[in-house]
């Protein structure tokens, strides 16, 4: 055996155990724990009660609290009047009030906010005052929400979002317990909204929860939150970063969360499906993400698990390139023989394990969280991701700094 076929066995082993193990160094490969369906959940409590209570009322025994759910109105009314219905006609066995903190801007909200107040008697409305200057408007929006609000549990969310079930305060506040100070629910994108943008959202949902989940949670993405008020106020709550425009989920979570006091919840009850974004909107956010997290803490252990996901892709995929780059130099200098036609079987037999694999550990968090993307757009759409974020780090590097904040400080 002379030494270059030493070689290309070495070689052909590499790209095989590479592209095996590089495809378990990703996120749709670690365990997200689901939870279990909120009909199974009932189902138990209630056996459980019932040992306690007669079965005429064992039903004012469920450990539901009072909860007031804040959103954030500014030029909002189309998406009030499609979602906010099915945010206050949710069937929750507690008193639960919705509290709309508007900005006035130059649409009919206040029009359609009273016609949905003269229907629905947990309504409520304050304002953000017009002398407000010199801070984010959406976090001192919430922050007046959180005050006006008579129940100790806060639920978060946007007038773009509408719970998929009616069970969505249920599903939220089963979390709620002593030990339990901020609840983290999915969202996603509507089915109008792309595949790529459906796949990143989840991908960034996934590091969410399961680092809330076996860590201490970093951030949220918008949509649904539930936390307590006493926590939030004593708390301070945005102080430090109130002259931030967004990143009003991520500064509460980011704040207040610590190694067990953060639950998630799965269970298709709680998703909160979010309106496709337009182009500009969809752009923003990252743009704002990215001012954001440089004042976020714990930023540095979050993003290494990111940073050797990505490196393990994108180095299992350049070796399987460089080894048929490889096999077809050989081929055209010395004739294509046994060891070229290896090499480049092995190649290709790695990118095909590659994306049967990655395709496959993505598909289960497909099912899991009800998505529904070509699975032939996985890797694609994986391998993308980290030029997208350059890329738009390169507008948030060219872009005025002072768009970001409130004020010139």
């Amino acid at each position: 055996m002379t030494q270059f076929d030493l070689f290309t066995i070495i070689t052909c082993s590499v790209l095989i155990l590479m592209s095996i193990v590089t495809s378990m160094i990703n996120i749709f490969f670690r365990k997200v724990v689901d939870s279990e369906p909120l009909s199974l959940h009932q189902d138990n409590l209630e056996d459980e009660t019932r040992e306690e209570t007669d079965d005429s009322d064992y039903q004012t025994h469920l450990p539901y609290p009072p909860i007031s759910v804040v959103l954030y109105a500014h030029d909002n009314a189309r998406d009030l009047e499609r979602h906010l219905p099915a945010v206050l006609t949710q069937d929750y066995p507690a008193d639960y009030e919705v509290i709309v903190v508007e900005s006035k801007g130059e649409d009919d909200t206040d029009d359609v906010l009273k016609k949905l107040k003269q229907e629905h008697s947990n309504l409520y409305t304050t304002f953000v005052p017009d002398s407000a200057r010199y801070m984010s408007r959406p976090k001192l929006a919430i922050t007046l929400g959180v005050k006006a609000a008579k129940h100790g549990w806060i639920l978060l969310t946007d007038p773009v979002f509408h719970p998929q079930s009616d069970q969505w305060l249920k599903a939220m506040a089963r979390n709620c317990s002593a030990e339990t100070d901020i609840i983290i629910g999915y969202s996603n994108f509507n089915d109008e909204a792309s595949d790529y943008k459906r796949f990143e959202r989840l991908l960034a949902q996934c590091y969410i929860m399961r680092e809330a989940q076996r860590h201490t949670a970093y951030r949220c993405d918008p949509g649904n939150l539930m936390f307590r008020k006493e926590m939030f106020i004593e708390g301070r709550s945005y102080d430090g970063n109130l002259k931030f425009i967004r990143g009003e989920y991520d500064f509460i979570v980011n704040k207040f969360a610590r190694k067990g006091n953060t639950a998630t919840e799965t269970s298709q009850d709680t998703w909160m499906i979010e309106d496709a974004p337009q182009g500009k909107t969809w752009l923003n956010s990252h743009l704002f993400y990215m001012e954001t997290r440089k004042h976020l803490m714990r930023k540095m252990s979050h993003r290494i698990r990111y940073v050797i996901d990505q490196s393990a892709l994108h180095l299992n995929i350049i070796l399987i390139i460089a080894a048929l780059a490889m096999s077809v130099t050989q081929g055209m200098i010395q004739g294509f023989g046994l060891c070229s036609a290896l090499m480049a079987g092995c190649a290709i037999a790695a990118l095909v394990i590659t994306l049967v694999l990655r395709s496959l550990f993505a598909s289960l968090k497909f099912r899991q969280f009800g998505e529904d993307i070509p699975l032939w757009k996985i890797l694609p759409f994986e391998l993308s991701v980290v030029w997208r974020h350059l890329a738009n780090n390169v507008r948030y590097r060219m872009a005025d700094k002072y768009d970001f904040i409130s004020h010139k400080v």
